[in-house]
């Protein structure tokens, strides 16, 4: 962290209450640097389940494998792992934590990796993307619903933005922004999966959804 920093106030462990308990984007990005060497390790101890089910949808909506995809708040690049193993040549990661891309990087499967901040523009051209994924970014204290805005604008006409929601924040405010942007048509629903819980031996009464859209 930059000198003069407050990260003495950080907690000494990581866990899904403190980072969702962030005050605002900067706590994030320090937690989730702070916590970037053990991030896998944990959350794969608690069985971490959004990947695979993700997965699913790209495999049946994303059809060209060499595409450009970018995973949006890639962390360590799990999602990364689990595309470029089905096939996904072209894969570009963006994170607010500058430790986790670090990670991701040392994975070796993107093309590109760069430290952006979801809810803030975005620095690709429109259209960028054939496909956009956003994996645990939609949470509690994490990336706001007008992220969702950008997502879409980078994303071509045609192509699919595939993303996990937990379902408290979809009732409390992502709910609106999904059918706002239905309403304006920016993008048409494909699928969604049921409710599940995605942190079975950490928290199973805790459950997200993936929705998968395409863009006009």
């Amino acid at each position: 962290m930059s000198e003069g920093d407050d990260s003495g106030n950080l907690p000494s462990t990581y866990d899904l209450s403190s980072v969702f308990a962030a005050k605002d984007s900067r706590e994030v990005a320090e937690l989730y640097d702070h916590w970037a060497d053990d991030y896998e390790q944990s959350i794969l101890s608690w069985g971490y389940l959004t990947p695979a089910v993700t997965s699913w949808f790209v495999g049946r909506f994303v059809e060209d494998r060499g595409a450009p995809v970018l995973d949006a708040g890639a962390g360590t690049g799990l999602m990364g792992d689990v595309l470029a193993t089905l096939g996904y040549s072209d894969l570009v990661a963006i994170d607010i934590s500058e430790n986790m891309l670090a990670h991701a990087r040392g994975k070796g499967v993107y093309r590109q990796t760069g430290r952006m901040e979801l809810g803030q523009e975005l620095d690709f051209p429109t259209g960028a993307f054939a496909a956009v994924v956003a994996t645990g970014v939609f949470a509690a204290g994490h990336a706001p619903p007008e992220s969702l805005d950008e997502l879409a604008r980078v994303t071509r006409n045609g192509g699919s933005v595939i993303f996990s929601v937990r379902t408290d924040v979809l009732e409390d405010t992502f709910g609106a922004t999904l059918e706002r942007l239905e309403e304006e048509g920016r993008w048409e629903r494909l699928d969604e999966t049921r409710p599940f819980s995605h942190l079975p031996l950490e928290d199973p009464e805790l459950k997200l959804q993936v929705f998968a859209y395409r863009v006009r």
